[in-house]
């Protein structure tokens, strides 16, 4: 078994079609696979379609926008996709992504950065967000890379960040957990904080519903994983693994990245199929 439960399609801020992203999985050689769109289930039929045709599991994901100043991404699986509070959600964060997005471009522009929202929407092609404003930014030659765009323009004290509207992880694992899905906390080490914090925070979020942690993800160094994986396993926690795949013009550019670590995927993963209702 080979498993990326973590990975983003043109339904947000990925760069490869739904279809074309279970297509890169399957030639990878993965059995198991989740799209996990930002706020988004737009991706998940097509690419379950895809899946099929290719002898594939396609899990339904998406990945929550949480948090304010502090951005905390909630990892949603095994839901109905159709459900309408979680429909209802995306709609909602969508809305605000696009004004947030809005509100970057005025602002660089203002600094003058001369580019336009409606080349923000042209690359985005789905979800607005962040990574399409970095784009629209390197491509008219005010970055080096994307990831010089964001260091320079679109993290907290640039000229073009505008911070998110704070939702709580508990809304958000309620949202999943009443639309028959399993909530999961995305990239805890992206969250820059030390072990000790982490872990009271995982602890009150558990008792808020979440189901578990993505131990494996190209953010958590070697030395992290141990630590990581014990927590999750003495608090009865599921164990996941996602590359964060994006596609080649943004972060998380290689499809299972870091994922040659994930010893334990055989066991983990039945564990998980067995939590959201499905047979491995």
């Amino acid at each position: 078994m080979k498993a990326d439960l973590h990975m983003h399609s043109t339904a947000s801020d990925g760069v490869l079609k739904p279809e074309e992203v279970v297509k890169r999985a399957a030639a990878l050689g993965f059995t198991h696979i989740a799209l996990t769109d930002h706020d988004s289930t737009a991706g998940i039929r097509p690419a379950e379609k895809m899946a099929r045709e290719l002898g594939m599991t396609l899990i339904p994901g998406v990945e929550l926008s949480c948090g304010g100043q502090k951005e905390i991404h909630i990892l949603g699986y095994g839901f109905e996709p159709e459900n309408e509070s979680v429909q209802e959600f995306c709609r909602m964060r969508t809305a605000e992504r696009n004004e947030r997005a809005r509100r970057m471009v005025e602002n660089l522009r203002k600094d003058g950065k001369m580019i336009t929202m409606e080349r923000v929407r042209d690359l985005a092609r789905g979800v607005v967000g962040r990574p399409h404003v970095a784009r629209a930014l390197l491509e008219a030659g005010y970055a080096a890379s994307m990831e010089d765009a964001f260091e320079r323009f679109l993290v907290p004290g640039r000229c073009g960040y505008v911070p998110k509207q704070d939702v709580k992880v508990s809304e958000a694992v309620k949202l999943i957990e009443e639309a028959g899905g399993a909530a999961v906390l995305a990239h805890p080490m992206e969250l820059k904080m030390g072990s000790m914090a982490i872990e009271a925070l995982i602890r009150e979020w558990k008792g808020e519903g979440l189901a578990g942690i993505e131990v494996y993800h190209p953010s958590a160094a070697n030395n992290h994983l141990p630590g990581l994986d014990r927590l999750a396993r003495r608090e009865g926690l599921l164990v996941t693994g996602g590359s964060d795949f994006h596609g080649d013009l943004s972060h998380g550019s290689v499809l299972g990245d870091g994922l040659e670590r994930w010893t334990s995927v055989e066991e983990d993963m039945k564990l998980f199929m067995k939590r959201i209702q499905r047979v491995v």
